[in-house]
C-alpha cells in the first residue's frame, strides 16, 4: 500500500470542554482521501463531526441509501452520532478538507430544532475562503487560549456552524460579494507568485480599486485587514512546509517573503505559541 500523502495540521492541542459542549478535535488536511470510500466500509461515530471541502471532489454514502452522493469544493458534510457513513475521494484522487469533531447540549439542541438535519448531511456553503477564515478564527492561538472561556469558543463555533448551514437557504453571503471576496482572498494567499504580487496594494490594483476602498471593503467582509489576512495565510502555508520537512526554517522564511528568519520566527511564535523549529520537532513526535 502506498504511503499516506496527507499533510495533517492539528488546530487543537487538547479538547475545548464547556458546560455547553465540547470541541474534541479539529484539523486541516491537504491531499487527503477521507474515510471509508476506498475500502468500501461505513464508520459510525459516537459524536458529531464535520468536513468542509476546500478543494477536490469525492462522494458521501450512509446506511440509509448506500448510494453515492457527489461532494466537492464548498460542500459542508455533517456526520451524526450513530449514523453509519463513508465520505472521501475516489481511488487515485485527493482533496483538501477542514474537519471538526464535537458533541454536547448545544449541538443536540441544534439537531432538535432542525439546524442540523440528519436527512440533509451535505450542505453547500459557497465561499471557502470566507468560511475558512471564520472557522479558524474560532480557535485562539494556543498561548492565548487560557484567556478565552471554553463557553465562548463553543458558542462561537455553534454560531458559525449555524451561519454556514443557513447560508445556502438565506444567501447570507451574496453571490457578487462572494465572487469578489473569493478573488481577493485567492490573490492575497497565492502561494505560487512572487510575494510582492500578493501585497495588499498590488491586489487592490489588480481588482481596480483604490487601496483604501479595498482595505475597508475587505475588512468589513472578513473581519480582518487584508494585510493581516495575507500574513495569516503565509503563516498557515509555513505550517504545511514545516510538516513536509523539505526546507529549513531560513528557506521557508525566504520562500514566503519574510525579510529574515528571525522576523519570521517571531511572527510564527506569536500566531502558534511556539517557534517554527520547536513546532517542527513536536509535529514529528520528537
Amino acid at each position: 500500500m502506498d504511503a499516506d500523502p496527507t499533510i495533517k495540521t492539528r488546530l487543537l492541542s487538547r479538547p475545548v470542554r464547556s458546560r455547553l459542549g465540547t470541541i474534541q478535535l479539529a484539523g486541516l488536511n491537504k491531499s487527503g482521501f477521507g474515510v471509508g470510500v476506498h475500502n468500501h466500509t461505513l464508520r459510525t461515530l459516537p459524536h458529531y463531526a464535520l468536513n468542509y471541502v476546500l478543494g477536490g471532489e469525492g462522494v458521501y454514502r450512509d446506511d440509509k441509501t448506500r448510494a453515492d452522493q457527489p461532494v466537492g469544493r464548498d460542500d459542508l458534510v455533517i456526520f451524526f452520532p450513530g449514523k453509519a457513513h463513508a465520505c472521501g475521494t475516489l481511488p487515485g484522487s485527493y482533496w483538501d478538507e477542514l474537519w471538526f469533531e464535537f458533541y454536547g447540549p448545544v449541538f443536540d439542541l441544534m439537531r432538535e430544532t432542525g439546524i442540523l438535519n440528519p436527512a440533509r448531511p451535505i450542505v453547500p456553503a459557497k465561499g471557502s475562503d470566507y468560511w475558512l477564515r471564520r472557522i479558524t478564527n474560532i480557535l485562539p492561538p494556543a498561548h492565548l487560549r487560557t484567556r478565552t472561556s471554553a463557553d465562548s469558543i463553543v458558542l462561537h463555533f455553534a454560531h458559525v456552524l449555524t451561519d454556514m448551514v443557513q447560508s445556502s437557504d438565506n444567501a447570507t453571503v451574496a453571490a457578487a460579494e462572494d465572487d469578489w471576496m473569493h478573488k481577493a482572498c485567492g490573490l492575497l494567499a497565492d502561494e505560487e507568485v512572487d510575494p510582492a504580487a500578493s501585497e495588499p496594494k498590488a491586489v487592490a490594483k489588480k481588482l481596480g480599486l483604490s487601496y483604501e476602498t479595498f482595505r475597508k471593503r475587505f475588512k468589513a467582509s472578513m473581519g480582518a485587514a487584508p494585510g493581516k489576512y495575507r500574513l495569516d495565510a503565509r503563516l498557515d502555508h509555513a505550517v504545511a512546509l514545516l510538516y513536509q520537512g523539505r526546507h529549513s526554517v531560513r528557506e521557508i522564511a525566504d520562500l514566503l517573503g519574510f525579510c529574515d528568519e528571525f522576523y519570521f520566527s517571531r511572527l510564527f511564535k506569536q500566531r502558534f505559541g511556539r517557534p517554527p523549529r520547536e513546532f517542527r520537532k513536536q509535529s514529528r513526535g520528537h
